[in-house]
């Protein structure tokens, strides 16, 4: 098949659909087979992966993937948090669950870097509702440090709270 007749194909799958006038998704409705761990509920489906691409400070692209899928300890994700005002309304639910202490853990790892030599503050905060019901949940700052991938072998992040 020709790249035309390929992309032909690809464009018949797919479908654009605008949230608001700053959110467009694109469904691509080529069916693919759960090779994953995650299974949906009856009446709601599970997100398995997220490509991002993020724009830098230098006014580069960096394409993430996000797995959640993964031995990373991102299961059970509730929430990606991407901006101010999010972390506004995760510092405010925060502060009346569970405590002003833990609300400010949560601004400050937002409001600085992880660790001095960071390139930049965190991209985003992932939030993970608790294995155990009672327990707090989780929350990883992401996407801010120089290395991803600490000297060759996957680390998994560390709550911030």
């Amino acid at each position: 098949m020709s790249a035309q007749a390929q992309k032909s194909a690809t464009e018949l799958n797919t479908e654009e659909r605008r949230v608001t006038k700053d959110i467009n998704l694109v469904y691509d409705f080529t069916e693919k087979p759960n090779r994953t761990q995650l299974k949906a509920r009856s009446d709601r489906a599970v997100v398995a992966k997220l490509r991002a691409d993020l724009v830098l400070p230098n006014d580069k692209i960096l394409t993430v993937d996000i797995d959640f899928d993964t031995a990373s300890g991102y299961h059970n994700n509730t929430m990606l948090v991407m901006d101010d005002f999010g972390v506004e309304m995760l510092v405010t639910a925060f502060a009346v669950k569970y405590g002003q202490q833990f609300a400010d853990k949560i601004s400050n790892a937002w409001a600085e870097k992880q660790h001095q030599d960071d390139l930049r503050k965190p991209t985003y905060l992932l939030v993970q509702k608790p294995i155990i019901e009672g327990d707090m949940p989780k929350i990883f700052a992401v996407c801010g440090d120089r290395n991803h991938d600490k000297d060759g072998t996957k680390s998994t992040p560390q709550s911030i709270v």
